[in-house]
């Protein structure tokens, strides 16, 4: 969004190649500015720093990245390539990963010394770091299954495509236990970590809204309940809080997501300077203000727009906008037209989404028949697609009665 892709690729790059069967196919936590493992977190391959919902992570950012630039280096490159194979093989089978062991693994399970600086954190399941009495995370299942989703994208050649289909089953199965485990009817909401008794306690709903791995209607009700709430967020670490507005935008929260958006945007916001905090209201405002989303591998659009305005007295615009191989303007009125400007760049494919169920739109002066759906969080939309040509604006709008 603020015309990063290269440095996107190189970071997401790194990471990719820092896997090592000497490390079980974990990649390093940090890297420094000299491509090296950060002494903060490494001493050696068998003593190292890693919380294991990472590699997964990466996958899944490797494939948001392709979608948003169309950088086919994020699918064709070699180690791109190879650390995404590795991922959804290898890694799940070191790490006991796979939904039949899962259950009963060890809290770390290829812990090689007795003694040194992180050998309890040498594959940590969870990216929750505090407590030491759990098997795994909610959220190390979420990520698990977002990235063999995801892998399925990317998947070119006829080995990936026969390894994507597999990974859909076992993504499943990962799926199904996050639904079984971690879901707390007494709480109405995810619990974060998991004990060997299957108890649980804090909370894994940010992470699994993130993922987008909770299919089950009342229980993505009641995470999206959960996160919205000020007791929630007003007590949460500011790491934490920066996920929760394009959560709740993503699924239709528009009151709570902005009240979330504002606190931690305001100038007096303790640790404010943390740099999740900046790109994380920038995401906020282009993906939830905004609505832009880019397309899905094989989806009959390029890049999609949906206002979530505060309110519908307000307008938004977003100017010189970097996507794929376009430059963009967006405009939003209210909640009654889109525009969207192909500076510059190939024809490109737009859906203007709206709110609600709108019988007809039109785009540029010509009524349609609008499209429906009901996406997930049970908000109703109406859309049309129109083909935007190079140096072209089209208008899309609501038909009024």
């Amino acid at each position: 969004m603020l015309g990063l892709a290269a440095a996107n690729r190189n970071m997401l790059g790194r990471f990719a190649a820092s896997v090592d069967e000497k490390r079980d196919w974990a990649g390093y936590w940090e890297i420094d500015g000299e491509g090296r493992p950060s002494s903060a977190d490494y001493a050696s391959d068998a003593d190292f720093w890693f919380n294991l919902p990472a590699n997964f992570d990466v996958l899944d950012a490797i494939v948001r990245m392709w979608r948003w630039t169309g950088d086919d280096t994020y699918r064709d490159d070699p180690r791109f390539r190879e650390f995404s194979r590795r991922t959804v093989t290898d890694y799940i089978i070191r790490w006991q990963l796979e939904p039949e062991k899962i259950l009963h693994r060890p809290r770390i399970a290829n812990q090689r010394l007795e003694t040194g600086r992180f050998v309890d954190s040498r594959g940590i399941p969870s990216y929750m770091e505090g407590p030491k009495d759990f098997i795994f995370g909610a959220d190390l299942l979420a990520a698990e299954y977002r990235a063999l989703r995801s892998f399925q994208e990317i998947a070119v050649t006829p080995q990936d495509k026969a390894l994507a289909a597999s990974a859909q089953q076992v993504a499943d199965k990962i799926q199904q236990l996050l639904e079984r485990i971690a879901w707390s009817q007494s709480q109405q909401h995810y619990l974060g970590v998991i004990r060997p008794d299957k108890s649980g306690f804090e909370s894994g709903d940010a992470m699994t809204l993130y993922f987008g791995a909770a299919k089950d209607p009342d229980h993505l009700s009641g995470a999206l309940d959960y996160i919205s709430s000020p007791k929630y967020w007003q007590t949460i670490n500011i790491e934490e809080e920066s996920y929760a507005p394009l959560l709740l935008f993503r699924y239709g929260r528009t009151e709570p997501a902005y009240h979330i958006l504002f606190d931690l945007s305001r100038p007096e916001k303790p640790r404010r300077e943390y740099p999740e905090v900046s790109y994380a209201v920038i995401a906020a405002l282009v993906g939830g203000t905004m609505g832009v989303a880019p397309s899905r591998s094989g989806e009959p659009f390029d890049v999609q727009t949906s206002a979530q305005l505060p309110s519908a007295d307000d307008d938004a615009s977003l100017q010189s906008f970097p996507f794929r191989n376009n430059l963009l303007d967006i405009k939003h009125i209210g909640s009654l037209s889109s525009s969207l400007s192909n500076r510059s760049g190939p024809a490109l494919r737009w859906r203007a989404v709206f709110q609600g169920t709108v019988r007809k739109l039109k785009v540029d002066g010509k009524v349609v028949l609008a499209r429906h759906d009901t996406l997930p969080g049970g908000m109703t939309v109406s859309w049309a697609t129109a083909t935007v040509a190079p140096g072209a604006t089209v208008i899309v709008s609501r038909v009024e009665k």
